[in-house]
C-alpha cells in the first residue's frame, strides 16, 4: 500500500512523508539504481572481452590453456568453481604470446570502437593490480579490506554480489578491486579463504619477492595464479573433534597455522599435571595466541627477529594495563619450553634466536612488570597519579607552580636513592622540555631494585624541594627492546 506524499510518515516522526522517508527512500533507490547499472555495464564488458579473447583461440588452444591453468593452480580449484575461475584466469591472469593479458589485448585492439563509458571501464580493468587482502572491519554498508603486504585499505560495498554476507574476520582473497561511488567492488571471480590460507598466500608472495627481486605489484601480476594456489592449498590438519574444547580454551578457533603445534605442545605438557601447571600453559599459550591474532599473524613462519621482538616487548605489554610477575615469568617459561619442544620435533618455523633473546631479556621483562607495581603500593592503582600529586602538594614536596614534564622516559642510570632518565618524547602541549633532556628523579617511592637501565616508561615528573625531580605518575612501562617500536 502506497503512502500519500502529504500524509504523516509511517516512521512516526510526525513529518509529512514527502519531507521524511520518501526522500531517504529515493536516495537509497537512486544509489541502488547506480549499482545495478554498474553491474550491467560490467556484464557487457566481460561479454565483449570474452568474445574477443576466446575468439582468438580454437578448441585445442582452449584445452592447452586449461592445462596451463590446472598446472599453475596445482589443481586446487574445486570442480564446481573451475569453469568460472578458468574464465577469470583466461581474461585477467594469463599472458598470451604477445605478452598481454586478455583484458590488455582487448583494450589495445578494441578500445577505439567502444562507447566512452565502456572504454573507461575497460581501461580501468586493464590497469587494476592484483592484491592479497583480508577483512578487518565491518560497518552496515561496507567491509574494510586491508592489503596484507602494503596495509592499504579498501572499503568494499557490503553486497552479496560483491562479498559473501557471512565472511569472517581476517578472511581474504586474491582479487582486483575497482572503485565506484567511493566504494570498492571485486572484479570477477574471487574465493574467500580463512586467515591461515591468507597467511599461506602471504608467505608465497614474500618468497617470490625475495626470489625474483621484484616489487609486490609485479609479483602479484606475474604470479597471480601461483599466489591464488597458495591461498587455496589445504594443509592436512591432525586436529580431532575432541580437541575443539581445548582449542576454544586457547583461543585457537580461527585455526591459525600454529594451532596444531600449540595443541600438541599443550596436551603433552599438561597431561596428568596439577591445576597450577595446566593454568600456566593454558593462560600463557592463550596470551601468545592473542597477541599474534591482534597483530594479524597466523603463521609462526612469517615472524622474523623484528616481529618477535616487537610482539613480546611492545604489543604484549600494550595488551594489558597491569601485569603480575607470575604472568610474565609464566609466559617466558612457556615460550622457552615451546622453543625446545619445536626443536625436538625438528620444526623450523621459529626464529632461531628466540631462545637466546628470552634468556638475555628475561630480567628486563620481569622488572618492566615489577617497576610500576612497586610505585605507591598504598594507593589504588587506577587513581595513583592524581592522588599522589595532591598528596605531594599537601606535604610541600612539590608546589602549584612547580615545573612539570609529562612524557616517555628512558632510565639511563640508577643508584640507591635516585635514578637518571632521558626524555624520549613529550606527551604534553606547550612544554618547554626538549627531547633528550635529562632529569634526576627521587626514587624514595619506588623499589629501586627494579629500576633497571634501559627500561622505558610513560609518566609525569615535577620539580621538588631538593635538586631532584619528584615522580608524580608512572603508567605504561616497557623493556628496553621495545624502544625501536615505540618512537
Amino acid at each position: 500500500m502506497s503512502v500519500s506524499r502529504n500524509k504523516p510518515c509511517p516512521c512516526g516522526s510526525g513529518k509529512k512523508y514527502k519531507k521524511c522517508c520518501m526522500a531517504k527512500n529515493n536516495v537509497i533507490d537512486l544509489h541502488r539504481l547506480k549499482e545495478d547499472r554498474f553491474y550491467e555495464q560490467k556484464h557487457v564488458v566481460v561479454t565483449m572481452v570474452t568474445e574477443f579473447v576466446w575468439g582468438q583461440m580454437n578448441r585445442r588452444d582452449l584445452e592447452q590453456l586449461e592445462a596451463i591453468f590446472d598446472k599453475r593452480t596445482k589443481n586446487y580449484v574445486n570442480e564446481d568453481a573451475k569453469p568460472l575461475m578458468f574464465h577469470f584466469y583466461s581474461l585477467f591472469m594469463h599472458q598470451y604470446e604477445n605478452g598481454l593479458r586478455g583484458i590488455e589485448w582487448f583494450y589495445k585492439e578494441k578500445s577505439s570502437q567502444l562507447e566512452p563509458n565502456l572504454k573507461t571501464m575497460a581501461m580501468t580493468w586493464a590497469s587494476l593490480p592484483f592484491c592479497l587482502v583480508h577483512a578487518i572491519e565491518y560497518t552496515e554498508d561496507t567491509i574494510l579490506f586491508e592489503d596484507v603486504i602494503t596495509k592499504k585499505t579498501y572499503p568494499a560495498a557490503r553486497l552479496n554480489e560483491n562479498v559473501p554476507s557471512q565472511i569472517g574476520p581476517y578472511y581474504g582473497t586474491v582479487g582486483l578491486l575497482e572503485l565506484h561511488q567511493d566504494k570498492y567492488y571485486f572484479n570477477g571471480v574471487r574465493v574467500f579463504m580463512s586467515p591461515i590460507h591468507v597467511s599461506q598466500a602471504k608467505m608465497k608472495v614474500e618468497s617470490l619477492m625475495k626470489e625474483t627481486g621484484w616489487s609486490y605489484k609485479k609479483v602479484m601480476m606475474e604470479y597471480s595464479a601461483e599466489v591464488f594456489a597458495a591461498l587455496l592449498e589445504d594443509q592436512n590438519s591432525q586436529i580431532q573433534e575432541e580437541d575443539i574444547h581445548t582449542l576454544e580454551e586457547l583461543g585457537l578457533e580461527h585455526l591459525p597455522a600454529y594451532a596444531e603445534d600449540f595443541l600438541a605442545f599443550y596436551k603433552e605438557k599438561t597431561a596428568g599435571k596439577k591445576e597450577n601447571t595446566v593454568r600456566k600453559y593454558r593462560e600463557s599459550l592463550h596470551d601468545i595466541n592473542e597477541v599474534l591474532k591482534r597483530n594479524q599473524m597466523f603463521s609462526l613462519h612469517e615472524l622474523d627477529e623484528n616481529s618477535w621482538i616487537k610482539l613480546l616487548s611492545k604489543e604484549y605489554f600494550d595488551m594489558y594495563e597491569t601485569m603480575t610477575k607470575t604472568q610474565i615469568t609464566d609466559l617466558i617459561s612457556t615460550l622457552k619450553a615451546f622453543v625446545q619442544w619445536m626443536k625436538r620435533k625438528k620444526k623450523t618455523d621459529l626464529w632461531p634466536g628466540l631462545a637466546h633473546f628470552l634468556k638475555e631479556e628475561e630480567k628486563q621483562f620481569i622488572h618492566a612488570v615489577q617497576l610500576p607495581n612497586s610505585f605507591f603500593p598504598n594507593y589504588f592503582r587506577g587513581f595513583n597519579g592524581q592522588m599522589n600529586e595532591v598528596a605531594k602538594l599537601l606535604k610541600g614536596e612539590i608546589l602549584l607552580d612547580s615545573e612539570t614534564v609529562e612524557g616517555l622516559f628512558e632510565i639511563k642510570k640508577a643508584n640507591k636513592q635516585s635514578f637518571r632518565v632521558t626524555l624520549l618524547a613529550s606527551l604534553q602541549k606547550g612544554t618547554k622540555a626538549k627531547k633528550r633532556a635529562e632529569y634526576t628523579i627521587n626514587g624514595a617511592e619506588l623499589q629501586m631494585e627494579y629500576v633497571e637501565e634501559g627500561l622505558i616508561f610513560s609518566g609525569k615528573i615535577s620539580t621538588g624541594r631538593t635538586n631532584m625531580w619528584e615522580l608524580v605518575k608512572m603508567e605504561d612501562t616497557f623493556p628496553r627492546t621495545a624502544k625501536p617500536f615505540i618512537l
